[in-house]
């Protein structure tokens, strides 16, 4: 069963962490390069992110909502040392990675899948966790079958396997990028050295899949045949090729009820969002003409903020764990912080954006996580305490023990004279 697809795109997205130490100089960096530039939020332009996330998340993500046209004025005459000091006191800045034109690439050199990337963004925080994302569409091809092939041979361009599968190798066809090679170049150029990644273990060999397909309605319709229909989305919620085969049945039997609601959700019954813990693909038909035009503007606009949000969270989850073992005051603050700023706060009060979050708060199983960073806490926290009374006990003993000893010279002395 082939499927014609009427709008898709994928954004690719590749978590990295720069050393905080070392976070200024890195904006620095990013603000001296021609090709990046600071992304200005505006309430009358951007009225769809304002009016969606509530003040306390606003000014995590956006703080620039606050600046007036003077401001940004100012801003942009200040020397770059300035204005990446004045970053690096806000709790996130994004950027625009501007290319002088799209890039195609072709994956495989015959009956290839030619591509374009669109459009690039930099998103920093001052944690020194930080997302490049990749955003590509298909060109020349309406079939569904080469976003499943696109998807899963894109996602590890950048990963020490790619290397070693030559049959999946993607050519790159454009005078910005005539190999692979230079998108790694390329990320590498951006992220730098990635030593403080491997160390925090925050998985970042393949990127993260955050995928939209709005599929042609003849194909997708009240006469589909449901079950063919199912399998091609399970590959594509499942980052698969189109010849790979389910093996797992329990998503397409339906058997286990508490695992379906984990793995897909459906807004209505030509809109299905799936989920993995490295991947969220929105599927639709076009039978409703909202399918292919509110609907992906919200995925990669509300949602796709929402969803970074969520990976943040996992991915500093990661980190302090790192640092638990590391640097247990400097971690302490940092979970209180978080806790304060992210954790119990809403998001939201959209009904269905509450429902993604937690979707992803699940498929990626953080808030596990959390609690199992917070009994961390707690059981250092008791054995730092212990250790710190023992100090201060011992610390006690020999200041009594060296007041006793006056004492006694003091009463000999005084016994002698």
């Amino acid at each position: 069963m082939e499927l014609m697809t009427k709008y898709q795109y994928t954004y690719f997205i590749y978590p990295y962490l720069i050393e905080e130490e070392k976070y200024k100089k890195y904006l620095q960096g990013l603000l001296r390069n021609k090709k990046c530039k600071i992304r200005f939020f505006n309430k009358l332009k951007d009225i769809h992110l304002y009016t969606y996330f509530l003040p306390n998340i606003r000014d995590f993500m956006f703080w620039s909502f606050e600046l007036e046209q003077k401001g940004i004025k100012d801003f942009n005459k200040l020397d770059t040392t300035i204005q990446a000091t004045l970053l690096s006191e806000h709790d996130c800045n994004i950027f625009n990675y501007e290319l002088p034109e799209n890039l195609q690439g072709k994956v495989q050199t015959e009956n290839g899948i030619f591509f374009e990337i669109s459009e690039i963004k930099i998103i920093c925080y001052k944690t020194g966790i930080c997302f490049l994302l990749f955003k590509t569409n298909l060109e020349n091809s309406n079939n569904f079958s080469d976003i499943l092939n696109f998807n899963y041979k894109f996602r590890e361009i950048n990963s020490i396997a790619y290397n070693l599968k030559e049959y999946e190798n993607i050519k790159i066809q454009s005078n910005s990028f005539k190999d692979v090679k230079d998108i790694s170049l390329l990320i590498k150029e951006i992220t730098g050295k990635d030593n403080v990644s491997k160390k925090a273990n925050i998985g970042n060999e393949k990127f993260y899949i955050y995928s939209y397909a709005c599929i042609d309605q003849k194909d997708w319709n009240e006469n589909t045949n449901e079950e063919d229909l199912t399998n091609l989305f399970e590959k594509y919620r499942s980052v698969l090729p189109v010849n790979s085969q389910i093996i797992n049945d329990e998503y397409t039997t339906h058997n286990v009820k508490e695992n379906e609601n984990k793995k897909l959700m459906y807004k209505n019954q030509y809109i299905k969002y799936g989920f993995t813990a490295t991947s969220t693909v929105l599927f639709t038909s076009n039978i409703n003409t909202s399918n292919f035009t509110l609907v992906p503007q919200k995925f990669e606009s509300e949602y796709l903020y929402t969803y970074l949000l969520t990976l943040y969270k996992k991915i500093f989850l990661n980190k302090l764990n790192y640092e638990f073992k590391e640097k247990f005051k400097k971690a302490e603050e940092r979970l209180l912080d978080f806790t304060k700023k992210l954790w119990i706060q809403d998001l939201t009060n959209e009904e269905f954006g509450k429902m993604l979050e937690h979707s992803w708060l699940d498929n990626m199983d953080i808030n596990s996580m959390y609690s199992k960073i917070k009994n961390e806490y707690d059981v250092t926290y008791k054995k730092h305490n212990v250790e710190q009374l023992n100090k201060n006990n011992k610390i006690t003993n020999v200041i009594v023990i060296t007041i006793l000893i006056i004492n006694i010279l003091t009463i000999i002395y005084a016994s002698m004279h």
